[in-house]
């Protein structure tokens, strides 16, 4: 009401604005409006249903607020009535942040209302975090209107069973849908925007959304190319030995040494379901190792790959380790087929510097057949190039043959069937001549 340049932040709760009349409600509202310094506005504890929302934003919105940008609505009770006089004041306002949590009487159609409303003028909203609403099923308005600031897209613990196409929303960097039952429906879509790219999410969280393997093996796949998300959460999901599986073959493929270096060297974290299992502890510490190297070389995916490279496929022990928990077959004399020949000194040698004398003794012991292959290559080259030249020779000299053998057949058979055909006509002609006889006989 004093316009006080100080108070910038205002949290109005039950103690405060339990016996709030309607009138006290617009003056509340009024003097929002006017004030030139309040920022930040927060509403706790119930105090807001379908009337007393109504009378907040009755001057608020026509008149906007100048200088708030945040504003925090929880354990709210107002429905479709109450979004409506709220989402006249969001289309006048400039808000940067709006969070409504734990409102029992949202609705879907509350959630369309409000991205309607955000989206006038271009939308000033960068963080949206409407959670802890069992009302809202759907989300899909999203899909319809595009809201080219947004960056923080919260959803928590409502009940939505899909993801809508977010691909106009360029700005987006978190999106957390934890809470919400999504299952088989929802994790195509999810997959399908990791897939793309589009838009460039750098924190997901799927925390207690119903994953499985099946699901968990379909978010590794759709990140194989991705290249923005560093933060995944996956905890409380019923990811078992299969989407372990899957999430260390995304971060370090042993298969072979061009999967390692195309394997994901984005992600920095992953937060699995963890288990007490002894035995699943060398998966998560592999996995934890993958992404410590992801950020220890984060921005330079050539530098992660060379040392992914490094430590799992020119170390024995670790590749025998990761091949056995990936389900690959491990064969050191497999990886020498894979290095160019010029390279091998150099990688020779760093395996001693590396890993040590023994690891190196090991590398050329197995691979020693294969060494000698490739130190003779040069001569093998000449050897295949003159026995093509060869079998060249040989198939000019065939078709030759072949060729004039057919032209004789073809000139033999050429005659024969000219012959035949003069001796039929001679034959009909002459049988022609003769019946001509006749008819002059008769007529």
């Amino acid at each position: 009401k004093n316009n006080d340049p100080n108070l910038t932040d205002l949290m109005i709760n039950c103690f405060v604005a339990n016996n709030f009349s309607d009138v006290a409600w617009k003056l509340l509202g009024r003097y929002i409006a006017n004030n030139y310094y309040l920022k930040s506005i927060t509403f706790r504890s119930r105090l807001l249903n379908d009337s007393t929302m109504s009378s907040l934003f009755e001057e608020l919105s026509s008149r906007g607020s100048r200088s708030l940008k945040t504003m925090v609505l929880t354990k709210a009770e107002f429905g479709i009535e109450g979004t409506k006089s709220f989402a006249a004041f969001l289309k006048n306002s400039h808000l940067t942040r709006l969070e409504i949590s734990e409102n029992e009487c949202a609705c879907a159609e509350c959630f369309r209302l409000i991205i309607d409303a955000l989206q006038v003028e271009g939308g000033s909203i960068k963080s949206l975090r409407i959670r802890g609403c069992a009302g809202i099923d759907s989300i899909s308005a999203l899909e319809h209107h595009t809201l080219p600031q947004l960056r923080v897209l919260n959803v928590d613990q409502n009940n939505i069973r899909s993801l809508p196409s977010l691909e106009g929303y360029s700005s987006l960097e978190r999106l957390s849908l934890e809470g919400n039952w999504i299952g088989r429906r929802g994790y195509p879509s999810i997959a399908k925007l990791l897939q793309k790219g589009t838009p460039p999410v750098k924190s997901l969280d799927l925390t207690f959304t119903g994953m499985r393997d099946l699901e968990a093996e379909l978010i590794a796949d759709s990140l194989r190319r991705n290249t923005s998300l560093n933060h995944l959460r996956l905890e409380g999901n019923r990811v078992n030995d299969g989407g372990r599986r899957a999430f260390l073959k995304l971060l370090c493929d042993v298969s072979s040494i061009k999967n390692t270096c195309n394997s994901n060297h984005t992600l920095r974290s992953i937060e699995l379901p963890r288990s007490l299992d002894p035995g699943l502890v060398p998966m998560f510490n592999y996995i934890d190792i993958a992404m410590i190297t992801n950020k220890a070389y984060g921005g330079n995916p050539r530098a992660v790959s060379r040392a992914k490279v490094v430590e799992t496929q020119l170390c024995s022990y670790t590749r025998m380790k990761l091949s056995r928990l990936q389900l690959v077959e491990c064969r050191y004399s497999s990886i020498l087929p894979q290095i160019e020949p010029v390279l091998l000194p150099n990688v020779l040698a760093m395996v001693g510097d590396v890993h040590g004398q023994s690891e190196l003794y090991r590398m050329l012991n197995a691979t020693v057949s294969d060494l000698a292959s490739i130190v003779n290559k040069k001569t093998a080259l000449k050897e295949r190039m003159a026995d093509n030249e060869s079998r060249i020779l040989t198939l000019n000299t065939e078709y030759a043959r072949e060729k004039s053998a057919l032209l004789v057949e073809y000139e033999r058979r050429l005659a024969a069937l000219s012959a035949g055909n003069l001796h039929q006509t001679a034959a009909l002609a002459a049988e022609n001549s003769k019946l001509q006889k006749e008819l002059e006989y008769i007529g």
